[in-house]
């Protein structure tokens, strides 16, 4: 292992220390946590209203009356964010789903997005992982149990692998996405699931919020309790 990339090994682990301890660190202005969702309608979104709606106080989003052709997501109108803690629950029915981050929207179809994923899969390891929607060839970039550096040639360097248990997607679970520049860190009902320092190319640092209901499969999702707080720099 040379000296770079043993540096950064090292900067990737005291981060994590730092984000585990709950701290944001003394350069960041800490915002106070706001409702994405009013729990009423879907003002502040935008998405095709033959899949969202909302139920009994929380979004639903369903392909069973009418099947999509490709992922379409519920995209959050307010401004991009870069360094932030988004909380949310979520449950999923008959296929899997995800929650956008640092994503852009695909010219020419207003619904579609690509960028980060929070996963919502059946399958453990793919539970909160992170998917790269439209991202090339980097697909799976993290599964869940995993503590990762990724370097500027795109090579992974995985620091430790712990075997996730099983999580039923279709009760509710809290998910949690904190971001600051390049390392990212999710959980999965409090505990850690992946850990990331992304230094690939084709890294993201700021972008747009938004729910996925999956292409396949007919399927229902639902999300609640929706809240993020910025951490400016």
């Amino acid at each position: 292992m040379n000296k770079t990339i043993s540096l950064t090994l090292l900067s990737a682990l005291f981060l994590s220390a730092l984000v585990f301890a709950g701290h944001h660190g003394a350069d960041h202005e800490i915002k106070a946590m706001e409702s994405l969702f009013n729990g009423k309608d879907l003002t502040g979104w935008s998405g095709d209203s033959k899949y969202w709606s909302v139920k009994d106080g929380v979004i639903h989003g369903t392909t069973h009356e009418h099947k999509a052709n490709g992922n379409t997501f519920l995209v959050y109108q307010g401004e991009d964010v870069g360094d932030f803690h988004l909380s949310f629950e979520a449950r999923c029915v008959d296929n899997n789903s995800g929650v956008m981050f640092r994503s852009s929207l695909v010219k020419g179809n207003p619904f579609a997005m690509a960028g980060y994923q929070c996963d919502i899969h059946p399958k453990a390891p793919f539970t909160a992982m992170i998917y790269g929607e439209r991202m090339g060839k980097r697909g799976i970039i993290i599964t869940r149990g995993q503590k990762m550096v990724i370097d500027e040639n795109g090579k992974k360097n995985i620091l430790s692998q712990e075997k996730p248990e099983a999580v039923d997607i279709k009760e509710w679970n809290t998910y949690e996405v904190i971001c600051k520049g390049n390392h990212i860190i999710q959980k999965l009902n409090g505990k850690v699931a992946i850990d990331l320092v992304d230094n690939d190319p084709g890294k993201l640092l700021s972008g747009k919020i938004g729910l996925q209901l999956h292409a396949g499969v007919a399927m229902k999702a639902d999300f609640r309790n929706i809240k993020l707080q910025r951490l400016e720099k």
